[in-house]
C-alpha cells in the first residue's frame, strides 16, 4: 500500500506540475517569481515546423545541457536530446536544446536539465499538420527599471502573464506566441529572464523578433534558440538575423527591421519561400510601424524601412504583415505598392495585396494621438490605454484576426483573409525601370546598415559591453 500510495502521490504531483498556472492574484504570482525556472529563464521556442522545438535556459555553471520528452507524464522512456552551451553577456550560461521527430496532435511531457539544475515537469500539445491558433502581440516591454521602480520586473512580466491568462480563457488550445520585437526594454540578460516567468509560456512556443529596444544589448543573441536564421547575411544586426519557420500550412518570415540591409532582406526572403514552395500563406513579422503615420518623428524613419519592404512584400506575395513599434492599433487596407487597392472588410476572399496590422504595447500603452491615421491607407484604428493582444486562427483557407483589450467581453475588432488558390488574388508586376531602383534601394541600405553597426558599436561600448568592432561592422 505504501509503494502504491507514492506512485499515485507521484503522478499527481507530475500531472499537476504540467498544468499552466494561472496568476490570479499577487501571492500565487510570489511563487512563481521565486522559483528555479523563473530564475533560469526556460523558454520553448519554434521549431523549423511543428515536429520541432528549441530551448533555452541560463545556468550558473557550464554543464552539458539535457531536455528529456515523453508522451506520459512520468517521463518513463523519454528520449533525451542534448544540446550546447554558451557565456552570456552577464556571466552566466545559456543552454541550448533542439528537441526533434514530434508528431502532430499530440501531448507531450518535457523537463531540462544541466548540472544541478532541474525544471519542474511541462507539457505542451503539437498542433494538427493543417490549422492552429497563435497570439500575437507586440512591445511587451519586460523592463528592468530598478532604480526609479524595484518591481518594474515583476510587473511588467506579470503583465505579460495576465495577457497570456486571458488569450487563453478565450482558446485554450492557442499553443504558439508571436512575439513582434520589444521583449525587453533594455536587452538585458535580467528582462529575458523575466519574459519567460509565465507558466503558461511553457505550454507554448514562442517566436520573436528584434525590436529596437532589444537592440540596445547584446544578451538577445544568446538569449534566443531559433531555428533557419539567415547567416549567409553580408550584413546584420549584431543581436541576430532573419529567420524562417512553418507552422500549419503558414510560412512565417521573423525579420529585423533595425538592419537597414536590403540586399540580405531579399535574399532572405527568396530562399525561405524558394525552400517551402507549397505551403499556401505567407505571413511577415516584423517590429517597425511602416504605414499608419501615428508618431511625426518616426515617420521619416518608417518611410524609408517601407521603400525597402513593400517592394518585397509585392514581390514575393505576402498575406499579412504583423508588426510593432509606435503601440498604436492599426489594420490598413488591402495595400499593393505601397496604394490601397481594396478596403479593408470583415472578409476579404483573394485579396490582391498585403494586410499590414500594427498591435499596442503589453506594458506601454500610448496615452494619446499623436499625430493621426495616414487615412488613405488605414482600414481600421482603435486607440486604447489597455494592453491588447490578437488571436490567429489559421486553416489551409483562412486567416481569422480577432483583436482584444485584456479583460474585455468582446473583440474590439475582426477579419478573415480567404485564399481559394495558393496565390489568391496577388499578383505581381515587374517594371524593369522600378527594379533597377529597387535594387539601388537595397544597395544603399546595405551600405548605410554597415555605418549604422559602427554607430551600435560606439553606443554598446560606451553601455559597458564586450564587443568585438569588426564583428560589430557586420552583425556577426
Amino acid at each position: 500500500m505504501k509503494k502504491l500510495l507514492c506512485v499515485l502521490l507521484t503522478v499527481i504531483l507530475v500531472a499537476t506540475s504540467a498544468i499552466p498556472v494561472f496568476a490570479a492574484d499577487n501571492a500565487q504570482w510570489d511563487a512563481i517569481w521565486e522559483s528555479d525556472d523563473t530564475k533560469a529563464g526556460l523558454m520553448m521556442f519554434v521549431g523549423s515546423d511543428e515536429t520541432e522545438r528549441n530551448f533555452t535556459w541560463y545556468t550558473e555553471t557550464e554543464n552539458t545541457p539535457v531536455v528529456s520528452v515523453s508522451k506520459n507524464a512520468l517521463l518513463i522512456d523519454a528520449d533525451e536530446f542534448k544540446g550546447t552551451t554558451e557565456k552570456a553577456s552577464d556571466g552566466d550560461f545559456v543552454n541550448h536544446v533542439t528537441v526533434t521527430g514530434l508528431e502532430y496532435s499530440t501531448t507531450y511531457y518535457y523537463k531540462a536539465t544541466s548540472g544541478d539544475y532541474e525544471s519542474a515537469v511541462y507539457s505542451f500539445t503539437t498542433s494538427a499538420a493543417d490549422e492552429f491558433k497563435a497570439v500575437y502581440m507586440t512591445d511587451i516591454h519586460i523592463s528592468d527599471n530598478s532604480e526609479e521602480n524595484p518591481d518594474s520586473l515583476y510587473n511588467t512580466s506579470l503583465g505579460l502573464n495576465n495577457a497570456l491568462e486571458d488569450a487563453l480563457a478565450r482558446e485554450e488550445d492557442i499553443d504558439l506566441l508571436i512575439s513582434a520585437g520589444d521583449q525587453a526594454s533594455d536587452g538585458l540578460e535580467a528582462e529575458y529572464k523575466a519574459f519567460t516567468a509565465s507558466p503558461l509560456l511553457k505550454t507554448m512556443s514562442v517566436a520573436t523578433t528584434i525590436g529596437n529596444h532589444d537592440r540596445k544589448g547584446v544578451e538577445y543573441k544568446t538569449f534566443t534558440n531559433l531555428p533557419n536564421e539567415y547567416e549567409e547575411a553580408k550584413v546584420s544586426s549584431y543581436i541576430g538575423d532573419n529567420y524562417w519557420y512553418v507552422k500549419g500550412d503558414v510560412l512565417f518570415l521573423m525579420v529585423d527591421t533595425n538592419n537597414a540591409s536590403g540586399e540580405d532582406h531579399a535574399a532572405f526572403v527568396a530562399k525561405a519561400v524558394s525552400a517551402n514552395p507549397d505551403v499556401k500563406w505567407k505571413v511577415l513579422v516584423a517590429h517597425h510601424d511602416l504605414y499608419s503615420g501615428r508618431i511625426p518623428h518616426r515617420e521619416s524613419e518608417n518611410r524609408l524601412i517601407r521603400l525597402m519592404w513593400a517592394p518585397i512584400v509585392d514581390e514575393y506575395g505576402i498575406d499579412l504583415v504583423l508588426l510593432g513599434h509606435s503601440h498604436f492599433y492599426t489594420v490598413s487596407n488591402v495595400l499593393y505598392n505601397s496604394k490601397t487597392v481594396a478596403p479593408l472588410a470583415s472578409e476579404m476572399i483573394d485579396p490582391a495585396g498585403t494586410i499590414y496590422m500594427v498591435s499596442c504595447s503589453i506594458n506601454r500603452p500610448r496615452e494619446e494621438d499623436e499625430l493621426g491615421l495616414n487615412e488613405k491607407l488605414i482600414g481600421f484604428d482603435y486607440l486604447t490605454l489597455e494592453p491588447t493582444y490578437n488571436i490567429l486562427t489559421c486553416n489551409e483557407d483562412s486567416i481569422t484576426v480577432e483583436s482584444y483589450e485584456v479583460g474585455a467581453d468582446e473583440a474590439f475588432n475582426s477579419f478573415t483573409i480567404t485564399k481559394t488558390t495558393k496565390d489568391g488574388g496577388h499578383e505581381y508586376k515587374e517594371f524593369s525601370i522600378v527594379t533597377m531602383f529597387n535594387n539601388l534601394v537595397r544597395k544603399f541600405g546595405t551600405i548605410y546598415a554597415i555605418f549604422n553597426n559602427i554607430g551600435r558599436y560606439s553606443d554598446l561600448k560606451e553601455d559597458g559591453f564586450d564587443v568585438n568592432f569588426f564583428d560589430c561592422l557586420l552583425g556577426k
